[in-house]
């Protein structure tokens, strides 16, 4: 095919999670038939949300069919752009409304990664944008090379290469002309500074780009591109050090502010502190000391930029307020991220058995919240063994923790009978990963990482371990899509103290019952009735060799020194 199509996953094993049956029920609506089984839905939103199951798109393109030539000669099938905006873009869901098009607002286009496209609605056409379900008569394939394509893509005459975007699972028109109200010109960053124990609060503030702009230094000479690098998926060019793959992904001329000025707003960072990033949809960014007061060249200032050179000013620059790095070379590469950053907060991202680095995993937008934490914390490990072993880290751990709105189901909470709350990821997710040889599935459209053939017929049991002896055991059937079975790390919003029975995590939940708890996991295994029945048993790795469990991809949450200790409730 002639254009190239970039689809960058976040967390792997979070797309374990969109082939569940309750969140395929949960985003069922108004367009879907019932009683058809949907590979996949399409979310629009505007004024309204429409849903657009599989069969809704084929019944619509029927009547509205689009179609478009590219240079290689592949035929591409589809839907106008148009005709699915004009379902949501005013109270009359039949036509295209050419008066608020022109009047301005923005397209998100946006991937199962979360991965976005962002395109003006002035000019746009029947013809020249198309969002596709069929190239040269046949659905369009699951993934071209490393590429994710399917179910959905946008393409179109007026499509230039920079704008193609595949693996398409919702578009949102965004601007005041949709919502029918002024945009906020204030755009809040709340700035925490927490004392040695990770939890107290020594200083806190609440600022806004327009502030930030008339009180600080301006960074970003309004012509400059800087640029974060993707995954190279070339397995021979892992790091690519000459910088020259993959650099599309991320990409702006910025203006913003210092990072080490917004910090001094509450008495700034101290050697060994660590910054927590976090954007209002939950994802997280670490950054060290070193990345902020002493940077390397090759890494640059480390900015929080307000203003774009492709939307203006925030609100109108919808990244805003943005992680960028002002590289020496305008370009923060994998290698840089690889010379400037501790291991445990590089970004990965995992593809078809392999684990590419990825600089633009860090490129964090719509940053809410800038948190000073004393880097206090302690690492530890528990194993997990299944059809292969690994050993899960505390930043693997934390990572799926903090990916928030981006992978359903990851961070789940339980308040026991006492009141207190605890927060962890469901059992389910972690037998996910080693029932079988398929350990994530990036590919949303056929979703293979939780065997769910072996989990409804009982193939396993998981056992869980604690340090004390405990023991808990369940059937694979029993824990399925269930949310009632967490491991914990975390009570009423703090980190277990390293010294509680608790650390550190433990297993409990509304279905888990006191008899059943166990706290201080060291180990979860599954044990499986027949091991055959998971594939080709060569796969099994020796014990003796743990992997570690998704160390680095994608997301690090980094929550640091938050402890509290609570006593252990005896049966």
């Amino acid at each position: 095919m002639a254009k190239k199509y970039l689809i960058y996953l976040i967390i792997a094993i979070g797309m374990i999670l969109f082939s569940s049956p309750a969140y395929a029920e949960e985003i069922s609506g108004s367009f879907r038939d019932a009683g058809i089984a949907e590979k996949w839905t399409l979310m629009v939103y505007g004024c309204d949300t429409k849903v657009i199951s599989e069969t809704d798109f084929k019944n619509l393109k029927a009547e509205h069919p689009a179609y478009y030539t590219d240079s290689a000669g592949d035929v591409y099938s589809g839907i106008p752009l148009t005709y699915i905006a004009g379902l949501a873009d005013d109270a009359d869901p039949e036509t295209f409304n050419n008066t608020l098009a022109e009047d301005g607002y923005t397209f998100v286009f946006r991937a199962t990664d979360w991965h976005d496209r962002q395109l003006s609605s002035s000019g746009v056409t029947d013809e020249g944008y198309i969002i596709a379900d069929m190239v040269n008569g046949e659905q369009l394939p699951a993934q071209y090379g490393d590429i994710k394509i399917a179910p959905l893509m946008l393409t179109g005459s007026d499509v230039t290469d920079d704008m193609v975007i595949g693996n398409i699972m919702d578009i949102t028109l965004d601007g005041s002309v949709i919502s029918g109200g002024a945009l906020d010109d204030k755009i809040p960053v709340t700035v925490i500074k927490y004392g040695t124990d990770g939890r107290t609060v020594v200083n806190e503030t609440t600022t806004d780009c327009m502030w930030l702009k008339d009180n600080f230094a301006v960074y970003g000479d309004e012509k400059t591109h800087y640029k974060f690098q993707g995954p190279t998926f070339d397995t021979g060019d892992l790091w690519n050090p000459g910088e020259d793959k993959n650099l599309e992904k991320v990409d702006e001329v910025v203006m913003g502010t210092a990072i080490s000025d917004i910090c001094s707003l509450v008495g700034g960072m101290s050697p060994g502190d660590e910054l927590r990033l976090t954007a209002d949809d939950g994802y997280v960014v670490n950054l060290m000391y070193e990345n902020i007061y002493e940077p390397k060249p090759r890494q640059g200032t480390a900015i929080l930029a307000w203003w774009s050179e492709k939307q203006g000013f925030a609100p109108e620059f919808r990244g805003a307020p943005a992680l960028f790095f002002l590289a020496d070379d305008t370009v923060f590469g994998n290698v840089d991220m690889q010379e400037c950053m501790k291991r445990s907060y590089w970004r990965f991202y995992s593809c078809s058995g392999t684990e590419y680095p990825s600089a633009a995993g860090m490129a964090v937008r719509n940053v809410n919240k800038a948190e000073i934490y004393p880097a206090t914390e302690k690492d530890w490990t528990f194993d997990l063994d299944g059809f292969f072993d690994v050993e899960i880290t505390r930043p693997g751990f934390e990572m799926g923790i903090s990916c928030g709105e981006r992978a359903k189901n990851h961070k789940m909470s339980y308040t026991d009978d006492e009141g207190h709350e605890w927060t962890g990821m469901p059992l389910y997710l972690f037998a996910g990963y080693v029932d079988d040889a398929c350990s994530h599935d990036e590919n949303k459209v056929d979703n293979k990482a939780y065997n769910l053939t072996l989990a409804e017929s009982d193939a396993y049991t998981v056992v869980v371990e604690g340090i004390t002896g405990d023991k808990a055991e369940f059937s694979s059937s029993e824990i399925m899509w269930d949310t009632g079975y967490i491991i914990a790390n975390e009570v009423d919003g703090h980190k277990f103290d390293e010294s509680g029975d608790f650390w550190p995590v433990t297993l409990i939940g509304e279905k888990v019952g006191d008899e059943r708890e166990v706290f201080g996991i060291t180990g979860i295994s599954l044990k499986y009735k027949d091991k055959s029945a998971t594939g080709d048993d060569s796969g099994k790795k020796s014990s003796s060799a743990k992997e570690s469990f998704i160390p680095e991809i994608a997301v690090i949450a980094g929550i640091l020194g938050s402890f509290l200790i609570v006593k252990r409730r005896r049966g």
